[in-house]
């Protein structure tokens, strides 16, 4: 198979991944196994061997090593390998170490592999960390708090300076290079594994892909914590091969607040200096002074945004908008409504302020479209939740172009309420049995895009047991559609024979 990517450096000696070869949309760039999966620091603890969160106070410990902590001492998880195990050991801690300082653990992992694998521990020497941008930091502070001091006390690094570099090193690879990931997870709990994303996992080798907001590939990781990388638009030979560090449905500020954070760099791709965010508005406000144009952030040459109305040009402090957007985030994010009603009054003033694509609302819908279905679907209900999926698809289609997860999940859900609805009036005999079948071929359109989309996750991932269902849906649609078309064609019959009989009465009654 010829080669499909190169490691190219730029000026500054940064190294990234460049197509050797033009892509076509939809081929398999990379797969790679994690090099190490891990929470997040202060998250709940987990299991060392197959990295489930551990729900309880109860936990087990290697009898091995006396000191990873385990869901159960014959989990048949793979991370915690015989090396770290023996590495572990040596350290003679007591069993409850771990646990106690459990926001060590990822480093200690890492640290212990120059130990025992000199090839994994030049792959995470080489990865950027932006050691020199972090020192002295709040975030530098805080991991020689509780990572470097406890190690130091506990005896399981010495009391140089270079020493704590080097710890502090890795803690900037993690934050750094790390990919989001899930928990493993129960298929039959399909709806929640979803919406959670509580670890991180090291790919090396897939970590040299650089940022853009509009990306080229479509990520997924399977229940292994496998990573696959497809392209997700044609690639053309020697053009960088992107993902997106941030979250795609975030606004610039959030994003780009984000990048300089957590990534240590500004961003200044084509939709981060167009305040239009490519014609979405999805950071936009309603001018309350002229009642006609948006309020929309402008990217500066010294990466501030400044704020102003596209009609009226009044300029607004920023401070005033972050107060006023974090109202609304308080608002969609906090502990708020916890019913329908509530959720779209919410919806409904919020878009008093907000542009109707502000990337809140974007949330609120997509929160809408959970709510819209939980019980017996309404006509109002079904509506409401095929306009939320079609607010998110125009958006999506935009900013998420080609294989995209995020459409393929709101197809799903699109061709579901099309059908529900088209059937649900059809029972009440609102519609006739043509405009039935009308639009449940909309319907199966719908479907069968959403499947574009979804027969690129693994299949055993959470969208690819979605893909699983989305097959069996179709199938089952196409038989109804089948069936309608047959019984049009014998009304057809009945009607053409009726009229016959009728015609022919007529001409004897002559």
């Amino acid at each position: 198979m010829n080669k499909i990517y190169d490691i190219s450096y730029n000026n500054i000696f940064t190294r990234y991944l460049t197509a050797a070869r033009f892509i076509k949309q939809g081929e398999l760039i990379l797969k790679e196994k994690p090099l190490l999966v891990a929470s997040h620091r202060g998250s709940r603890n987990f299991c060392l061997k197959c990295c489930s969160y551990i729900k309880t106070d109860t936990y087990d410990i290697c009898k091995l090593c006396n000191l990873a902590m385990l869901c159960r001492t014959d989990c048949k998880g793979k991370f915690h390998s015989n090396s770290e195990c023996m590495e572990l050991k040596k350290l003679n801690l007591k069993p409850t170490f771990l646990v106690e300082h459990q926001e060590i653990i990822t480093v200690l992992r890492l640290l212990l592999k120059k130990k025992y694998s000199e090839d994994e521990w030049n792959k995470i020497n080489q990865l950027e960390s932006h050691l020199e941008e972090r020192r002295n930091t709040p975030i530098w502070k805080s991991c020689d708090s509780l990572i470097v001091q406890v190690m130091k006390e506990a005896n399981i690094i010495s009391q140089e300076d270079e020493i704590s570099d080097i710890v502090q090193k890795l803690c900037g690879i993690l934050d750094v290079n790390t990919f989001e990931l899930r928990p493993p997870y129960d298929p039959s709990d399909l709806v929640v594994q979803l919406e959670l994303q509580a670890l991180r996992g090291l790919y090396p080798e897939a970590a040299l892909m650089a940022h853009s907001c509009v990306s080229n590939t479509h990520l997924a990781v399977d229940n292994d914590f496998v990573l696959y990388i497809h392209s997700s638009v044609d690639i053309e030979e020697g053009s960088p091969i992107f993902c997106n560090y941030a979250n795609v449905l975030d606004g610039n500020v959030e994003r780009n607040k984000f990048l300089k954070q957590g990534k240590y760099f500004e961003c200044t791709c084509k939709r981060c200096m167009d305040p239009t965010e490519l014609n979405t508005n999805l950071s936009a406000l309603k001018c309350h002074n002229c009642k006609k144009g948006l309020i929309q952030p402008q990217k500066t040459i010294e990466n501030r945004f400044n704020w102003s109305c596209t009609s009226c040009k009044k300029n607004y402090h920023s401070s005033m908008i972050e107060t006023i957007l974090g109202l609304a985030k308080d608002l969609v994010f906090g502990p708020g409504p916890s019913n329908l009603t509530k959720l779209e009054e919410l919806n409904m003033k919020l878009l008093q302020t907000l542009y109707p694509r502000h990337h809140l609302i974007l949330e609120l819908q997509q929160i809408l479209m959970g709510f819209y279905t939980q019980d017996i679907p309404s006509r109002k209900n079904l509506m409401g939740k095929i306009k939320s999926c079609e607010n998110v698809l125009a958006v999506t289609q935009i900013l998420d172009i080609g294989i995209s997860r995020i459409q393929g999940i709101t197809l799903y859900e699109l061709h579901a309420a099309k059908a529900n609805l088209a059937y649900m009036e059809y029972s009440k005999k609102e519609i006739t049995t043509e405009i039935l079948l009308k639009r449940l071929l909309s319907a199966e359109e719908t479907l069968r895009a959403a499947l574009e989309h979804l027969l690129y996750e693994p299949k055993n991932s959470p969208e690819g047991y979605l893909a699983k269902n989305a097959l069996g849906y179709l199938k089952k649609l196409r038989e109804s559609i089948r069936n309608i078309k047959e019984q049009l064609i014998m009304e057809n019959i009945v009607a053409t024979s009726s009229s016959k009989k009728k015609n022919r009465k007529h001409l004897v009654q002559k």
